[in-house]
C-alpha cells in the first residue's frame, strides 16, 4: 500500500506538502495536479482513521473481546458490526485472550486513540476496571457482566439456569453433576451455578455435585474423563455448550450412551449444538441482538454523560433429545 512518503518521492515534493494537500490545505495549482496524478498512479488510499484522529472526530467504536474462537463472541460481533455500518461508524477490535489485565490496557489505549466509544465483552469487572472507565473521557458499555456503576447489557443467567433446572426436576435423576467454570466470572461462573443449585435445593433428594473446568472443549473433555472415573452421573449439566461438546466426546470414549446412560445439557445454543447427535438440550441467548443493542446504545451515548443502567437480554429453554425421556416423572 502506497504511503505519503511514496507520493512525495514520486511527485518530487515535500511530505508536508502532500499532507497539506490531503488535509485540504493550500497547495499551488501546479503542485496539486502533480500530487493528484501521483495518487492515481500509486492507487493511494487515504487513512481516514488517522485523519479522524487529527481532527478529534473519530467515527470508530472500539470493541474489546475475550477471544475469537467463541460462538457467542463472534455472533455478538456480527450484531455490533452490522449496526455500526448502518450508523456509518467503523469498528476496531482488540482481543484480550481472556486477560483482565489486557482489558484494562486496551481501555486506556482505545481512549488515547480518541474512539467515539468502547464496547467491552468483559471476563469480570474489578475495581480497576471501574477506576479506568470512570477516568477516561469515552463512553463504555459492558456486555456479559453486571455492575451497577456501569452501563451494562447482560443475559439472565440466574433466571435461565433456574428455569432449565425447573425443567430437569420433572425427570427422575439419581445422580446429578454440574460442570462449570470459576466463580470469578460472575455471570457464567457464579449466577448460572446458583440458578441450578437454588432450584434443585427445593426438591427432595435433589443433590448436585460440582466440578470445574474452563471454557475450552479440550479442558472440558479432560475434566469429564476425570469426573467419570470418580462418579457416573445420570445427568451432566454443563455451563456452556462448548463444555457440553467436550463432555459428549469423553462420554462416548467411555462407551457410554447419551441420553440412555447419561443425560446431558449445555447453555448458550451455539450453532453447532443443533448438529450434534443427539441434539443438545440447552438455553438460547440472542447474542446478535445484544450486539445490535450495544452498538446502537454506544453511538447514542457519544459525547454525553450517561446514567448507569443495566439492560437484560431474554432467553429460551430448548428441550432436545439429550435428555432421557423415559425418566420423566409420572
Amino acid at each position: 500500500m502506497a504511503t505519503i512518503r511514496d507520493i512525495s518521492e514520486k511527485a518530487g515534493v515535500a511530505k508536508s506538502t502532500v499532507s497539506r494537500y490531503l488535509n485540504d490545505g493550500y497547495v499551488s495549482e501546479a503542485t496539486r495536479k502533480k500530487i493528484e496524478q501521483t495518487i492515481k498512479e500509486l492507487e493511494y488510499i487515504p487513512n481516514s482513521y488517522a485523519q479522524n484522529l487529527r481532527l478529534e472526530s473519530n467515527p470508530t467504536i472500539g470493541v474489546i473481546i475475550p477471544r475469537f474462537d467463541s460462538y457467542s463472541v463472534t455472533t455478538t460481533l456480527q450484531g455490533i458490526d452490522k449496526e455500526l455500518k448502518q450508523l456509518n461508524y467503523n469498528i476496531l477490535i482488540e482481543n484480550t485472550d481472556r486477560s483482565s489485565k489486557k482489558e484494562i490496557e486496551y481501555l486506556k489505549r482505545l481512549a488515547k486513540m480518541k474512539v467515539a466509544g468502547i464496547i467491552l465483552l468483559a471476563t469480570k469487572i474489578t475495581d480497576e476496571h471501574i477506576h479506568v472507565i470512570e477516568a477516561i473521557e469515552v463512553p463504555v458499555i459492558v456486555i456479559g457482566q453486571e455492575d451497577k456503576r456501569l452501563n451494562c447489557i447482560v443475559y439472565k443467567d440466574y433466571e435461565a439456569a433456574y428455569d432449565l433446572a425447573d425443567y430437569l426436576t420433572s425427570y427422575n435423576f439419581s445422580k446429578k453433576v454440574y460442570l462449570g467454570v470459576g466463580e470469578e466470572d460472575k455471570s457464567v461462573g457464579f449466577l448460572r451455578k446458583k440458578g441450578f443449585v437454588d432450584r434443585f435445593a427445593q426438591e427432595q433428594n435433589e443433590e448436585i455435585l460440582t466440578y470445574y473446568t474452563d471454557f475450552s472443549i479440550d479442558n472440558a473433555m479432560y475434566k469429564t474423563k476425570e469426573l467419570l472415573s470418580e462418579v457416573q452421573p445420570d445427568l451432566l449439566i454443563c455451563a456452556t455448550d462448548n463444555i457440553a461438546i467436550g463432555a459428549m466426546k469423553s462420554i462416548y470414549e467411555k462407551n457410554l450412551r447419551i441420553p440412555e446412560d447419561i443425560s446431558l445439557t449445555g447453555f448458550g445454543n451455539y450453532q453447532i449444538s443443533s448438529y450434534l447427535t443427539p441434539e443438545l438440550t440447552t438455553v438460547h441467548y440472542d447474542y446478535y441482538k445484544a450486539g445490535h443493542i450495544a452498538a446502537e446504545s454506544i453511538v447514542r451515548m457519544r459525547g454525553k454523560k450517561a446514567t448507569p443502567e443495566t439492560m437484560k437480554v431474554d432467553y429460551q429453554v430448548l428441550p432436545k433429545n439429550s435428555i432421557d425421556k423415559t425418566k420423566r416423572k409420572r
